[in-house]
């Protein structure tokens, strides 16, 4: 079983949350140029539709991937085997997440709503990756 250091957590936290909102913002804008408007009813129903602010990508993504390093920073201070329970909850974390964007009003396109939903599945993979790479001790 891999051993995990929440020494290296320090810094590797930082780093995750930098690397998921940088895939995020990438994956935004190169949807972007291929002509996706992220055009949803943010107000809710009977609001006027309007494209979704950089803001609604970045800031659910800081707080998937501030959640994640606590439960995982829990979870190797407090259990024998972290990964299993790390992983469980992760992936439970994920289906739950999906719901989000398809909750979004009938202004949002189906297209809106499945790469909202890409990018969540991206972001938890940068996430969950990135710290079990980076806080994995050596030998």
């Amino acid at each position: 079983m891999p051993q995990f250091s929440l020494r290296r957590l320090v810094w590797a936290g930082p780093l995750v949350i930098a690397l998921a909102v940088a895939a995020n913002l990438l994956f935004y804008s190169i949807s972007q140029v291929f002509g996706e408007r992220y055009i949803a009813a943010l107000g809710g129903p009977g609001q006027p539709a309007v494209p979704m602010p950089v803001a609604f990508i970045v800031i659910p993504t800081v707080g998937a991937a501030a959640g994640a390093i606590l439960l995982f920073a829990l979870l190797v201070k407090f259990s024998r085997a972290p990964l299993p329970p790390f992983l469980s909850v992760s992936a439970m974390a994920l289906l739950i997440s999906f719901g989000a964007p398809f909750s979004l009003t009938g202004t949002a396109t189906l297209a809106t709503k499945l790469l909202l939903a890409g990018m969540q599945l991206l972001t938890g993979v940068v996430i969950v990756i990135g710290i079990l790479i980076f806080t994995r001790r050596r030998g």
